[in-house]
């Protein structure tokens, strides 16, 4: 989906994601079957930390872990680049609402 790219476009930065469709297809695949669902792959965690350093290798500076399932399987522990658990930050910004 582009909501999130096109947003952050407009502020100028540029946004990587995988380049194969193959890749794509697999990320979604692994959110429907295994993480959809609450399966944790220690292999799909392997395939993941491998595709976010081939975005790195091509130039990413952070990761945005843009659908809610994602943090189930990677999270800032597993890279030294920053990542942004786009859950937490919603639920954390609802938090701040509700509190202000």
């Amino acid at each position: 989906m582009n909501f999130y790219r096109d947003k952050l476009e407009t502020y100028g930065l540029e946004v990587l994601i995988p380049k194969k469709q193959e890749t794509r297809d697999y990320i979604q695949r692994t959110l429907k079957e295994e993480l959809g669902i609450g399966f944790i792959n220690p292999e799909t965690k392997i395939n993941y930390i491998s595709i976010i350093k081939e975005l790195v290798d091509s130039g990413a500076e952070c990761i945005i872990l843009g659908c809610t399932e994602i943090p189930m399987l990677i999270n800032q522990d597993d890279f030294d680049i920053p990542m942004f658990d786009t859950t937490k930050i919603h639920s954390q910004a609802i938090v701040d609402y509700i509190v202000s």
